[in-house]
């Protein structure tokens, strides 16, 4: 649960700070607060044998903890990713799982999503000052991306 916490504060500020978020999981309203269901399946075992694979070269998921069994690839990051990254970590680093669900229990975005839906990303941004801007800078690059969609020849 604190990892899904984590990611979506993450993606979140990232998103408000430079448009788009690091992860792009959708996030659906659950119970205990929003969920990255693409990373949580991953972390679940319930994904492609190829996927599965590459999650348990790198980290072991027991029923309460995820341990990393090596040095993370941080190549794989922009400089923004990894500014967020570290910024979310003291910030919120330090709270238990229960405490990350209820602060995100307060987000906008969750408040206003129908529960067991994807949260829309938009409602992400409400409230901050350049949600508009930010609005229109994503309908832009969904635009981009449903273009492209066509030549994606694999997908994951």
């Amino acid at each position: 649960m604190k990892i899904c916490k984590l990611l979506y504060f993450a993606d979140k500020e990232h998103l408000l700070a430079y448009g788009r978020p690091i992860v792009g999981d959708t996030y659906y309203k659950l119970k205990d607060g929003p969920v990255p269901t693409k990373g949580l399946n991953i972390l679940r075992g319930q994904t492609a044998p190829a996927l599965s694979a590459l999650l348990r070269e790198f980290v072991d998921v027991g029923a309460w903890a995820v341990r990393p069994k090596k040095e993370p690839d941080l190549s794989v990051f922009s400089k923004s990713d990894l500014v967020i990254l570290n910024r979310i970590k003291e910030n919120l680093g330090g709270l238990s799982a229960y405490q990350l669900r209820d602060l995100s229990h307060d987000e906008p975005a969750y408040k206003a999503s129908e529960m067991h839906e994807a949260m829309d990303f938009e409602l992400i941004v409400e409230g901050s000052a350049d949600a508009e801007a930010l609005r229109s800078f994503m309908e832009s690059e969904q635009h981009t991306r449903d273009s492209l969609l066509r030549y994606r020849a694999v997908t994951v």
